[in-house]
């Protein structure tokens, strides 16, 4: 058995192409994997562990992620040093019954990226063909991995990157990305008059108590991609269309069953359902994370660390 640390799957510098491709073709391959619904313990002071297991029989592994949040303040030394939210996947072999682990990979990593690359392929999917203008909020590990992938994949293409400066946030991409001659950045610290412009508009904050701004402020053919599902809620009936990589993962949304045009991800990449129709249409795609992602990164890189 393999202990896969963060530093061990950061050095084999994964390229966003490889990754997004992972991404990809697991949706693709969707319906031929074992997804139950995430098993959610919540505990007092804002404790929970999430258990999420699945099997991806095309690739013969079975496995699970396990998802932690516990702030450092109720941590005792020397554990109160690490990130309050922490995660594992375990890896097991799937022709051996799972009697068999290949390793428990830390997988803080793989949550970031395969959150950002899941995202970047939501923007291929479902932007309008002339989009030019992408709003960020929430520019922590996830959203900043975000605008790289997203300036990775539309290499050839002139972006206008909106960021939201919530507290000096922003100064960290300006530097971060000052080399990419594809993009230009605009600040904002007001968020109406951001979002009323932007063709795509991505949120990576992980908590909001009410929702960021009337539905009215959106115009014609925006895609709302909220990484962490909060902030939009009315837009759900307002909106033409609303996407997911799972419904049974969204069916405790306040309005799932009043939406009118719901599909999957998975759907659209099939050819089951058609995804945008044309550039009027304002679309919402809420990607609640689906495990077997990262079981396919957790694999992926698995079979990389054991050809070193």
């Amino acid at each position: 058995m393999e202990i896969i640390k963060e530093k061990d799957v950061e050095s084999l510098n994964l390229t966003t192409k490889e990754m997004l491709t992972w991404v990809e073709n697991t949706l693709a391959n969707k319906y031929k994997c074992v997804l139950p619904q995430k098993i959610s313990m919540k505990l007092d002071n804002h404790v929970f562990y999430n258990v999420m297991p699945c099997v991806v029989p095309y690739y013969d592994i079975v496995g699970l992620k396990l998802v932690s949040r516990i702030p450092p303040t109720i941590l005792p030394p020397p554990y109160n040093k690490n990130a309050s939210l922490n995660s594992n996947i375990y890896l097991f072999d799937l022709q051996t019954g799972g009697q068999k682990i290949n390793a428990i990979i830390e997988s803080n990593f793989i949550t970031t990226w395969r959150t950002a690359c899941v995202a970047v392929n939501s923007v291929k999917l479902f932007a309008k063909k002339d989009f030019t203008s992408v709003a960020v909020i929430g520019l922590g590990c996830v959203g900043t991995a975000f605008i790289k992938a997203l300036l990775d994949t539309f290499s050839n293409k002139k972006l206008t990157i909106k960021l939201f400066d919530y507290k000096g946030s922003a100064k960290n991409i300006l530097n971060k990305y000052k080399d990419y001659k594809n993009a230009s950045f605009d600040v904002y610290n007001n968020y109406e008059e951001m979002a009323k412009s932007a063709d795509v508009i991505v949120s990576a904050v992980t908590y909001l108590e009410n929702d960021l701004a009337n539905p009215d402020i959106y115009k014609p053919g925006v895609l709302i991609i909220p990484i962490h599902t909060r902030g939009f809620m009315e837009c759900d009936l307002r909106f033409d269309k609303i996407f997911c990589d799972d419904k049974a993962h969204i069916q405790n949304f306040k309005y799932f069953n009043q939406y009118k045009n719901c599909h999957e991800v998975s759907e659209v990449i099939n050819k089951k359902c058609p995804g945008r129709e044309n550039d009027k249409e304002r679309i919402i795609v809420y990607n609640i994370g689906i495990a077997i992602h990262d079981l396919v990164f957790a694999y992926e890189i698995y079979k990389k660390l054991l050809k070193k």
